[in-house]
This record gives structure tokens, C-alpha cells and sequence, in this order.
């Protein structure tokens, strides 16, 4: 009896939170019109998930799931009309793919031809090539502008009293959550909380800060984000104290040798339990000469290393690149070039270990559940495929082997397809 009252209960305010916000979404307020944000027509299954107990069993918890969920979904107030939701689709992994950003341009463009005021808060100056109007990282890469404070002995060459860095990045997917701190492309956030505050000032444009209550909840609600099952089983296996659990449905032939490879080739960075939780228990001391290994240069931000070639790289696939001069603990400085230099603008202490081109370009190791739905891949989605990973990594693993002299095992072409139907199967 005490379930189903909760559960009537839940229900009840799941009502009420969606109510309230078709009855926001219906006020007519001054200013431009909007075409319908497309993720609210995610939020029932998201009440059905935490009315089965998804995001948490007691009444309390699916209370806050609820309400993060709203805030989740829901334009911060104050703001420029953007909500979490905007930037990390459900339809995408709660990423953001080019084909959902054309999508929505296409849709807004459409709007415009009858309302010249019609809007979409996924376009926004911040995020602009020219600050102004020009998205066409945003259209056709799905690329956000992060701003970075400049550490204090890393400076912009050609602009040397700078103290912020603008790079283009993926919307990083959320799942899994619980297990992967700290959290952006760069490792730079502790906390779900301090990640949504600091979304709410960078990306929403908000005029005033959120509240402790507004940071819990929607923290409680993406720490309840799984990609699929079987990433929810993975969860449930670590919160019981387990170390390996297998998860794979049932594999064809290839996809079993699939599995023996990704395990002996990626395992070792994709590592934990299932290869999906970030851990310590990576290659060490990491292959870039970091002491970090947390983080790893896998040769994605161009230039490219002398010596290494890769078919994501090229005039088709390349960022603009800024040059940074970094001073380096022995009183000496190096000045380098980089589309994105990763962790090192915000890992002072990398600094103090090794200095040149192996501090830079250093990326967080993700984890991969629910890959097949968050293409494209790496912190700038220049690999449009995972057969274009793979290829990538064996271009990449025989230059560690061959310039860098490190012993990484090589990717035989035979490899690549059975490690990506595993992938495709059990991820």
C-alpha cells in the first residue's frame, strides 16, 4: 500500500511539473517567437524511467528527479532561452550531433519565412564563428565555444595580456555519470553541481546564479542518466562492490573476437569494469611522458606530431590553431601551436613534470556506453565513424611504436572490423 500511495504520489507531481510547463511554454511573453523545443517530447518516457525507479526508488528521490528533470529541460529563467537540454539532446546520447544542430537551423529558418522574429536559444552569438552570426562549426561539427582562463604561466603568443582562451569542443555525453568525475573535456569540474553551475553562466548567459536546490536536483537527475541497460547494469554491479561484471549480449563469432581485441588493444585506457569506468589503472608511467594518467594526447588536435599522419586530419578536418607560450619551471619557456591544447590550461602541475609538445593536446578518457549514439567522436568530432577511431589508432599506435619507441601493440587491418561490431553489439 505505502508503494502505490508513493507511486500515486509521484505521479501526481509528475502531473503537476509537466502542467506547469505547457502552461509556461503557452504565455505569450514580448519578444521573439520560438518553433517547439523538440527534447520536451522526451520528458514522459523520463517520468515513466524515474517512476519505475530509475533515478532512485524513494518518494524523496523521484521527487528530485522529477524536479531536475524540469530544470533539465526547462529554459533557465534570466537567461538567453537556453536549458541543459538544448546543447544535451536525449535524441543524441544527450550529446549533440551536426544532425540535429542543421535540423533545427533548417526549422528555424523555415519559421523565419513567415516570422521574422521566430528564435532558437541553440543559436547564439557565444557560439558564433564571428561572435556575431556565422555558425558553421555549430552547423556542421556540432562544436559549442568554451572560454578558459589562461593558468599563470601558460600565455596566448600572439596576444599576450589575454587572460581567457576561446576552443571549439563536443557536447560531451552524459552517462554514467556517477562513476566519471571530474567532468568536461579538459577534467576541469569536481562535481554535477559545479558543472551546472557553471553552464547556467557560461552557456545560458544567466543573470543571476542558480539555487543549491536547482544544482541538487538536476545533479540528482544526470547521475540516474544511463545510455541503455546494459550501462545500468554495469552501475548496478559497481555500487554492489563488484568488480568485473559481464554485461554483452549474446555475440556472434566476430564480435566475440571483437571483445578478445578491444580487450587487449583498448582495454587498457577504457578501463574498470566492462572497460566503461575511468580509472587509474591505465598504461604507465601514459605514453604522451605525462604524469597524469588520467589524460592522454592521442595525436586529435592538430598539428599532428612530426611523423604522424591520419586520415582525420587535413584541410577538412582541422580547427583554427592559436599559439601558446608556456613558461616552464626551469626558467626557460617553449612556445607551441595547438586547435585545442586540452588539460594543460587547466592542469598547472603537468607543467611541473615534463615541458615541450608532451604536456599539450591531452584529452579526458571517456567512457563508452552508448557510443553508437553520440557520433561524432573525439573532443573536436572530427571522426565521423568508429571504423574512422580505429583507423586513426593504428596510424597512431605504430607512431608510438615507430617515432616514440614505446611498445604499444599495432592494430593489424584485420582488427578494425570485429572490434567495431563489438562495439556496436555490446556498448
Amino acid at each position: 500500500m505505502h508503494g502505490s500511495k508513493g507511486l500515486a504520489a509521484t505521479s501526481l507531481l509528475a502531473c503537476a511539473l509537466l502542467c506547469q510547463q505547457a502552461s509556461d511554454a503557452a504565455i505569450r511573453r514580448p519578444g521573439p517567437s520560438r518553433p517547439p523545443t523538440p527534447e520536451l517530447e522526451h520528458l514522459p518516457e523520463i517520468v515513466a524511467a524515474i517512476e519505475r525507479g530509475e533515478f532512485g526508488e524513494s518518494l524523496s528521490d523521484k521527487q528530485k528527479a522529477l524536479r531536475g528533470a524540469l530544470n533539465f529541460f526547462s529554459p533557465f529563467p534570466g537567461g538567453n532561452g537556453r536549458a541543459c537540454a538544448t546543447c544535451h539532446s536525449p535524441r543524441d546520447g544527450y550529446s549533440l550531433s551536426p544532425e540535429t544542430v542543421e535540423s533545427r537551423w533548417r526549422r528555424l529558418q523555415a519559421a523565419r519565412r513567415t516570422d521574422p522574429s521566430a528564435d532558437d536559444p541553440l543559436f547564439r552569438s557565444i557560439d558564433a564563428d564571428d561572435g556575431k552570426q556565422d555558425y558553421t562549426l555549430l552547423r556542421t561539427r556540432a562544436l559549442i565555444k568554451v572560454r578558459i582562463p589562461l593558468p599563470e604561466r601558460v600565455r596566448l603568443t600572439d596576444s599576450p595580456q589575454a587572460t581567457h582562451v576561446t576552443v571549439s569542443r563536443a557536447v560531451p555525453p552524459l552517462s554514467m555519470l556517477k562513476y566519471t568525475a571530474p567532468y568536461q573535456q579538459d577534467r576541469t569540474i569536481p562535481t554535477l553541481e559545479e558543472q551546472a553551475r557553471a553552464a547556467v553562466s557560461a552557456h545560458m548567459e544567466a543573470s543571476a546564479p542558480p539555487t543549491a536546490e536547482f544544482l541538487e536536483s538536476v545533479a540528482h537527475f544526470e547521475r540516474g542518466l544511463f545510455a541503455n541497460a546494459g550501462a545500468r547494469r554495469v552501475a548496478a554491479a559497481i555500487d554492489a562492490g563488484r568488480s568485473a561484471v559481464d554485461v554483452d549480449p549474446p555475440l556472434t563469432a566476430l564480435e566475440r573476437r571483437g571483445k578478445d581485441r578491444f580487450d587487449f588493444l583498448c582495454g587498457k585506457c577504457h578501463g574498470g569494469p566492462a572497460q566503461v569506468e575511468n580509472r587509474e589503472d591505465r598504461i604507465f608511467p601514459p605514453f604522451d611522458g605525462s604524469a597524469n594518467p588520467k589524460s592522454l594526447n592521442v595525436g586529435v588536435s592538430n598539428p599532428l606530431p612530426s611523423g604522424l599522419t591520419s586520415e582525420i586530419h587535413g584541410p577538412a578536418f582541422d580547427l583554427p590553431m592559436q599559439r601558446f607560450t608556456i613558461d616552464l619551471p626551469n626558467g626557460g619557456s617553449v612556445e607551441l601551436s595547438s586547435s585545442d591544447p586540452g588539460t594543460v590550461l587547466t592542469d598547472v602541475h603537468a607543467l611541473e613534470t615534463v615541458g615541450g609538445n608532451q604536456v599539450f593536446n591531452r584529452f579526458d578518457i571517456p567512457q563508452l556506453r552508448g557510443i553508437n549514439e553520440t557520433a561524432p567522436y573525439f573532443h573536436d568530432h572530427r571522426a565521423q565513424s568508429l571504423e574512422d577511431v580505429l583507423r586513426h589508432y593504428q596510424r597512431f599506435f605504430a607512431f608510438i611504436n615507430e617515432v616514440r619507441g614505446f611498445p604499444l601493440p599495432k592494430i593489424p587491418d584485420e582488427d578494425v572490423e570485429p572490434i567495431v561490431a563489438y562495439m556496436r553489439k555490446a556498448f
